[in-house]
């Protein structure tokens, strides 16, 4: 009976070792062969335990294409001014444009005035005081274009003690179109001009006029002169001692309304 007795307490005093020894140790998970299938729940994951390295490539990849777009940020300041780019290489030369229609043909731009001792061109009206000169002349200048396009002086109006008069100056000299006062002192005008014979040619009334052949017709003005402009040169003439007098109103379709007086003491258009 003692034999018997002290075997269970041999006994159960090893069986208490054993158990002290199992309840200290812990085991290590190393093998999903270890854990059962649902077993584990995200309870017993530790809150933020886990990266995106731990998770298998297929999970990563569903996690990316199910993912939505987070609202968009506010637009950030403006970054600061960048450097001026280098200039670009010059473009080439564009076609040439069509040409423009063609302006009103004829404007009244000059009222000329001569006294036998000088002419005088102005924009307003003019006069010079009679010299004497056993000559006087007055009258408007008006545009008539290109000379090219030269067609002719049709003038309208009357005269009383003289017949109403006109020729054509040409502009290649400045003093056919820039106001001035000319002595002929200095020399004769630097245009060339031309009066209106009546019957479609025109003869030159100073050397420069005549150096181009004597008396051309409307066609010669047209094809010696391109290039040039053609005036109208519209009024009376007197040898500084009858009076003449005489009202244009239009000179190649430009209306006008001037008023041109000759006598012993005065050259005058207004």
């Amino acid at each position: 009976m003692k034999r018997t007795l002290l075997a269970l307490g041999t006994i159960a005093l090893a069986l208490a070792l054993a158990g002290g020894a199992f309840a200290g140790k812990r085991y290590l998970i190393t093998s999903s062969s270890q854990v059962k299938n649902g077993a584990l729940t995200g309870a017993d994951i530790k809150n933020h335990s886990l990266s995106l390295t731990d998770l298998a490539k297929g999970a990563m990849t569903t996690l990316t294409a199910s993912g939505k777009q987070g609202p968009k940020g506010d637009t950030g300041p403006p970054g600061p001014k960048g450097d001026t780019g280098s200039p670009g290489p010059k473009g080439d030369k564009g076609d040439k444009g069509d040409t423009g229609p063609r302006g009103p043909q004829g404007s009244l731009v000059n009222y000329e005035v001569d006294n036998g001792a000088a002419w005088a061109l102005s924009n307003m009206p003019n006069a010079l005081k009679n010299a004497n000169g056993g000559y006087e002349d007055a009258g408007v200048v008006v545009d008539l274009g290109p000379a090219s396009s030269f067609a002719g002086v049709t003038a309208r109006g009357t005269a009383t003690g003289g017949n109403l008069l006109d020729n054509i100056w040409v502009t290649d000299g400045g003093e056919a179109f820039t106001p001035g006062y000319h002595p002929f002192s200095d020399g004769p005008a630097n245009f060339s001009y031309y009066s209106d014979n009546g019957d479609g040619t025109w003869s030159p009334l100073d050397a420069k006029a005549a150096s181009n052949g004597g008396n051309l017709t409307t066609a010669n003005i047209a094809t010696t002169y391109g290039g040039y402009e053609v005036y109208a040169w519209v009024g009376v003439a007197s040898d500084g001692t009858s009076t003449v007098t005489a009202h244009i109103t239009s000179v190649n379709g430009t209306a006008v309304d001037d008023h041109v007086t000759l006598d012993n003491t005065t050259a005058e258009v207004n």
